[in-house]
């Protein structure tokens, strides 16, 4: 027969509070999430929900959505994964791809005197 040793505390009721506290499911209108939304809207530059075609980009506006990008890709990244972590990183990455060769295309028009 083995021997066991145990060894075990009982919480306070102070203690429970402050154990489940950080836990507490408390939905929509829990800080942490309501702080999650705000950062993710204060990170995205205000016209691009308005970018259309006919809207010519600097590169300096192409730096702000790729600063945007890096903002948002490093919460997705914390997620757990799974499908809507996937798709996230995944439209990140189109983004990402699409402002890189639209700057690869203003470097190589500004070397050759812009056109």
């Amino acid at each position: 027969m083995s021997r066991r040793i145990s060894q075990s505390i009982t919480p306070t009721a102070e203690d429970v509070a402050a154990l489940r506290g950080p836990f507490v499911a408390k939905g929509a209108n829990d800080p942490v999430i309501k702080s999650l939304r705000e950062y993710f809207k204060s990170s995205v530059p205000a016209w691009l929900a308005k970018l259309s075609e006919e809207q010519e980009l600097t590169r300096e506006r192409l730096a702000e959505i790729r600063d945007a990008s890096s903002k948002r890709r490093v919460v997705i990244e914390a997620l757990p994964e799974g499908s809507a972590r996937d798709k996230a990183l995944a439209e990140l990455e189109t983004a990402e791809a699409v402002v890189d060769d639209m700057d690869t295309a203003l470097s190589g028009a500004s070397a050759f005197g812009g056109s």
